[in-house]
């Protein structure tokens, strides 16, 4: 189905909420056939309609929420109440979960239309990126392993990310990584 077909792919994967990146082996299958831009913006688009559920998610739990989160949820509602749509945009463009990011944009009732077009334009950002650099690292896969191992090799690892991204104490890692950058360069 091609690059309608990453579309729905995508755009399932991250309503979800739980295998967002389940799709990356089929996405990196079609890379030797489409312009990575052309895949990122079809993987991109998807994911971020796919995101509407968290937002709305979010939306509906506003007033419930009260406990603690994570780690990695304190530090995204600091992201949040610092950047605004910004946060968004900048998580949507790595591969750390944005579905903190997302379901907080619904808890704050951050204009709609402006987090779908930040996500897709982010979600492009980095699935193109993912397509040019992923794409390459695959065909040597295939080359070294053949095509059979090659997939194999890149569902399993796409699994085993998925579960790292949203297992909390790996998460926690990540996020807590990612701050130390930010204000690193910020601070």
């Amino acid at each position: 189905m091609g690059l309608v077909g990453i579309f729905i792919v995508t755009m399932l994967s991250h309503a979800t909420m739980v295998a967002r990146d389940i799709f990356v082996p089929l996405f990196l299958a079609l890379t030797p056939l489409y312009n990575p831009i052309l895949l990122g913006a079809a993987a991109g688009i998807g994911g971020a309609i796919g995101d509407i559920i968290p937002y709305l998610l979010g939306m509906g739990v506003a007033e419930t929420v009260q406990s603690r989160g994570s780690k990695a949820e304190d530090i995204v509602s600091n992201w949040m109440q610092k950047y605004g749509l910004w946060a968004v945009l900048l998580v949507s463009m790595t591969p750390l979960p944005d579905l903190p990011v997302v379901m907080l944009a619904g808890t704050r009732r951050l204009p709609f239309k402006k987090l779908l077009l930040i996500e897709a334009a982010g979600k492009t950002v980095l699935y193109s990126l993912g397509a040019f650099v992923g794409g390459k690292v695959f065909e040597i896969l295939i080359g070294v392993l053949g095509s059979t191992f090659a997939s194999v090799g890149m569902v399993v690892s796409s699994i085993v990310f998925s579960v790292a991204l949203t297992w909390p104490p790996s998460r926690d890692y990540f996020f807590g990584l990612f701050e130390k950058i930010i204000t690193h360069k910020h601070g």
